[in-house]
């Protein structure tokens, strides 16, 4: 018995011995992780150099005591006040008297005492970084408030620049803010940024919490997910993991998962109304190189706030010696200009319509856009006519006909003939490689009439004023198909590998090089057709680098190239056309496709908000999703309504059973013959009912209850829509279920 009984205890002993040692070996990694945690967390003393403005933190590790406000600049509808302690700022909208703070007053703050977050909300600007000598990319946050930085400012015309320096990264740059009419301008120069070896900067968020609202404010966020989204501030809400952060005109790397993507930032805004006031930011420079960013309160403190995000390197997919991808930093910083413009509203201005309209102003009067709608015009029908596609086989890939050239001339007049009065027609696989197998050619297919049969059914759209775009696609590739070389053409990664799918089938195209293939090979062949233009599919819904040695091209230099190729279209045919709607294209756009209805669906977001379309409509005319491939038409039509979309269609002269074992089987229904009818039915109460309206801006847009809304329009005609299945009465105006009234300004449905 006490054999076993010492044997036991040794037993014991030697486990005992083999933990403390495992502790003891394991602390110093351990007490390194927390002196690294606390060195990222907090500002240290001993290493941050304190500005000769500023006097020496406080023990505790709160924020000091903030110097008061003084006025730096002024004009008729705003003040701007600095605060010499830390460069916070405040703008004082004259028209109201509201206050729009850099930094939350400090009784405001719910952090339950968290000094990181309270020292987080009094920062002007939050910075992340990284150490580029680490295996593997590992991004660090910090702050103003955290830093310390010293700083050196100048004063300019209307504002200040400030110099900061944050002496323990050794990074470094300037932030100006300036008053322009009615907006504060805040700018960061590329070329003032500095950085040591050690640390590289990887992003700067100006002003994150500006004017952020508190649970108990009334009032919502504004941002630019899918058509827009809106999220009211609530009292009750949980606590979210992830914010909404977005890159402005789509994701910055290429993937090939189009299923489940998120919705396209297409416009370079975001917005925050508190009370009876709002504001607007807008990304006027550099957008191309940045990301909006929406914190609900509930993520990491109790604020509402929203920021841009401006992005001065990128991240890319590396491999390391042992074959496994790792993440690294790129290696050069993005020396582009940033610029965000906040405009500012007060009173019944203070929503999100008046939001919608400043920006189309912003469009009309600095973007060079110009209305394409004409006054009183009729509403287009939207038609698109799939043509032709191949068909894989084991030896020769079979060229499936859905409509010649001549059949869709026949269909145009059949429904000129039942009442149509405009139409918008887009060919799809016109050319003989047959649709969605790019590059495509130039070359009109034999099989569907040839060239001859293509400049017939274009004269005759053009003597008939129907539009008539040829849509074709120069952003992607597949690997066999002629016109593209898969190792010079292409688009390569940061880690100098060719862009592709895993399959090494698809591929995306290098823009220079076929905007120069386009100009050369493309435009002068079909000069002689009587089109309205190129649809150019992919360039208005996706962006990227390109590392090709011939030709590399950053986001913006992407865009550059195929706005040119677009703006060649308008001048050769008068027209071009976009399936995305991106805001870089937008100038030369006479139509946009594939515009959503929906947004992304995030968790925070209570009211999905037509903010693109209210700043377009009656400028650019635009497409949704096609009527017959919608589960619910009669739903879809109530949005096309209240979103002010064209009745819009999908459809083949052979029935859509052609197309099993296609790359496009998703066209389920469409041939002609069994959707006219009701396409007809459609297009003629919309054409009959918003004909007036079709031409005019959307002046407003508001809920009037659950799945009723109310868009009016800039000569006070009412467009009143019911989602419900029974009849509401809005003002004395009966609206019947599932349905729409419009009421003329001062008479009645």
């Amino acid at each position: 018995m006490k054999t076993r009984l010492a044997k036991r205890w040794i037993y014991y002993l030697t486990v005992s011995v083999i933990i403390a040692a495992l502790v003891l070996l394991a602390l110093p990694s351990v007490q390194r992780a927390m002196e690294r945690a606390k060195e990222e967390m907090r500002p240290n003393k001993n290493q941050v150099v304190e500005s000769e403005q500023m006097p020496a933190p406080e023990e505790s590790g709160q924020p000091q005591k903030p110097t008061h406000y003084e006025k730096i600049a002024e004009n008729d509808r705003l003040e701007l006040q600095f605060r010499s302690s830390d460069s916070a700022i405040a703008v004082i909208d004259k028209s109201s008297g509201y206050r729009w703070e850099s930094a939350v007053p400090l009784q405001d703050v719910e952090t339950d005492g968290n000094e990181l977050w309270t020292a987080s909300s009094q920062s002007i600007f939050h910075l992340t970084y990284t150490d580029p000598h680490l295996p593997a990319l590992e991004t660090q946050e910090t702050n103003f408030a955290l830093e310390r930085p010293k700083m050196t400012t100048t004063s300019l015309e209307n504002g200040i620049s400030v110099r900061y320096e944050l002496p323990r990264l050794k990074i470094s740059f300037d932030m100006s803010f300036q008053l322009k009419g009615n907006a504060l301008e805040v700018t960061v120069p590329g070329q003032s940024i500095q950085e040591g070896e050690d640390n590289w900067l990887m992003s700067v968020a100006p002003l994150p919490f500006f004017g952020a609202a508190s649970d108990h404010d009334q009032g919502y966020a504004v941002y630019p997910d899918g058509p827009g989204a809106l999220s009211y501030f609530k009292t009750n809400h949980p606590n979210y993991l992830n914010p909404y952060r977005a890159s402005v005109y789509g994701a910055d790397t290429i993937t090939f998962n189009f299923f489940g993507r998120e919705q396209n930032a297409m416009l370079p805004i975001f917005g925050l109304k508190v009370g009876n006031n709002s504001f607007m930011g807008i990304i006027t420079q550099g957008e191309y190189d940045a990301n909006i960013l929406y914190s609900p309160s509930g993520y990491l403190i109790n604020l509402n706030r929203i920021s841009s995000e401006l992005v001065y390197r990128r991240e890319y997919e590396a491999v390391k010696k042992d074959g496994n991808l790792t993440k690294k930093p790129e290696k050069d910083l993005i020396r582009e200009d940033h610029t965000i413009r906040y405009m500012f509203f007060s009173g019944k201005e203070a929503d999100y319509s008046h939001m919608a309209t400043a920006y189309r102003e912003y469009l009309l009067d600095e973007q060079g856009v110009i209305p394409k709608v004409k006054k009183g015009e009729a509403v287009p029908f939207g038609l698109d006519l799939l043509m032709g596609i191949k068909k894989d086989q084991i030896l020769i890939d079979h060229f499936i006909q859905n409509t010649t050239f001549s059949e869709a001339q026949d269909m145009m007049e059949d429904l000129s003939q039942r009442g149509v009065q405009s139409i918008s027609a887009n060919l799809l696989g016109w050319t003989g490689e047959g649709y969605m197998s790019y590059p495509s050619g130039y070359k009109p297919s034999r099989k569907l009439g040839g060239t001859s049969g293509l400049a017939k059914l274009s004269e005759y759209a053009k003597a008939k004023n129907y539009q008539l775009f040829l849509q074709d696609n120069y952003v992607e590739a597949w690997k066999g198909n002629d016109g593209f070389s898969s190792r010079k053409d292409v688009v390569v990664g940061a880690n100098h590998f060719v862009v592709t799918d895993r399959y090494s089938e698809l591929f995306y195209l290098n823009a220079g090089k076929q905007n120069a293939h386009f100009q050369k090979k493309v435009l002068n062949p079909l000069r002689k057709l009587g089109i309205t233009g190129i649809n150019f599919d992919g360039i208005g819904s996706q962006l990227y680098y390109d590392y090709n040695d011939d030709y590399p091209l950053k986001r913006g230099g992407t865009a550059k190239q195929w706005t040119e190729m677009m703006e060649k279209s308008v001048l050769q045919f008068g027209g071009a056309a976009s399936v995305g709607g991106n805001g870089y294209s937008l100038k030369h756009s006479s139509r946009l496709f594939g515009i959503p209805m929906e947004d992304s669906g995030f968790f925070f977001t209570d009211e999905t908000i037509p903010f693109y379309q209210m700043a377009l409509h009656g400028i650019i005319p635009y497409s949704g999703d096609p009527q017959n491939l919608f589960y619910d038409p009669q739903l879809q039509y109530l949005k096309m309504v209240e979103y002010g979309y064209m009745p819009y269609y999908q459809l083949t002269m052979n029935h859509s059973e052609d197309l099993k074992d296609t790359i496009y089987s998703d066209l389920f229904s469409s041939a002609y013959s069994n959707w006219v009818d009701q396409a007809v039915q459609y297009y003629k109460e919309m054409n009959d009912k918003l004909r007036t309206v079709w031409s005019q801006t959307m002046k407003e847009h508001r809920k009037l209850q659950d799945d009723v809304y109310e868009v009016v329009y800039e000569d006070g005609t009412r467009v009143i829509v019911n989602y419900t299945p029974g009849e509401v009465t809005v003002d004395h105006h009966v609206v019947p279920g599932k349905n729409f009234i419009v009421v003329p300004k001062g008479g009645s449905a």
